[in-house]
This record gives C-alpha cells, sequence and structure tokens, in this order.
C-alpha cells in the first residue's frame, strides 16, 4: 500500500511478545485495503501501558503540525479535517481508553485511520 511509509510487515520485528489482552478495533475499517492492522494491534499490547499515552500524544502533535502547515491552503481550511480539534493528555491510559480515543479520532474516514497508521509507523521507527 503506498499510503503507508513502510511496509507494516517489516514492523513484526519491533513487535515484543504480548504482554495483555485486549481486542483493538480502532483501526478495522482498513482492513478492507488487506492492510494488516493486527501488526498496530500487536505493538499496542507489547508495550507498557504507560507508553499508550505516549502514542497519542506523539500522533496528536504530528496532527496539530499537520494544521499548522496547511494553515493557509485554501483545500485544507474548507475541509472537514480543518475544524478537528484534538488535544494531548498527560495522564497513563489503558487499551480501552486508547482505542475509544483512536475511534473517535478516525470516525469513518479512511484518511485518518492511515494518519494514525504512518505515525504509529513513524514512533515506532523515527526516521
Amino acid at each position: 500500500m503506498n499510503c503507508l511509509k513502510v511496509d507494516p510487515n517489516l514492523l513484526i520485528k519491533r513487535n515484543d511478545p504480548k504482554i495483555r489482552d485486549f481486542t483493538y478495533t480502532c483501526l478495522d475499517l482498513l482492513e478492507e485495503y488487506n492492510l494488516p492492522v493486527n501488526i498496530y494491534y500487536a505493538y499496542f499490547l507489547g508495550i507498557s501501558e504507560f507508553k499508550l499515552k505516549n502514542i497519542w500524544n506523539h500522533m496528536i502533535l504530528r496532527w496539530n503540525k499537520m494544521k499548522r502547515d496547511l494553515k493557509e491552503n485554501e483545500d485544507f481550511i474548507n475541509s472537514k479535517y480543518s475544524k478537528d480539534d484534538f488535544h494531548q493528555i498527560h495522564v497513563n491510559m489503558n487499551d480501552f481508553e486508547l482505542n475509544e480515543l483512536l475511534i473517535d479520532f478516525i470516525g469513518s474516514t479512511q484518511f485518518k485511520g492511515l494518519f494514525v497508521c504512518n505515525c504509529i509507523q513513524n514512533y515506532i521507527s523515527p526516521k
């Protein structure tokens, strides 16, 4: 899939063994594109819970940077994405809370789902 910076299958080697049980659903809308979302879910479940907020905050930093960079772009200004407002969270969260935040963030838009995947990839392997 050329919408992602890294082939998700290359991220498997970066996943640690699962340390919690939870069923994530936030990226399920991307399965119709044969995107292996289970790799992202496995990553979430293999890291310490306190790092979940770091993933969220990393994503929100990138979202807000994108909004700043496009603040004078007429197409962006007129899009529904310019009105979305999300904030960092500075307390620990659990799997359920991250899943719910991501469901709220993504909604039913594949664009935001791919944005989340790219942010997770960047978090795992910064360039």
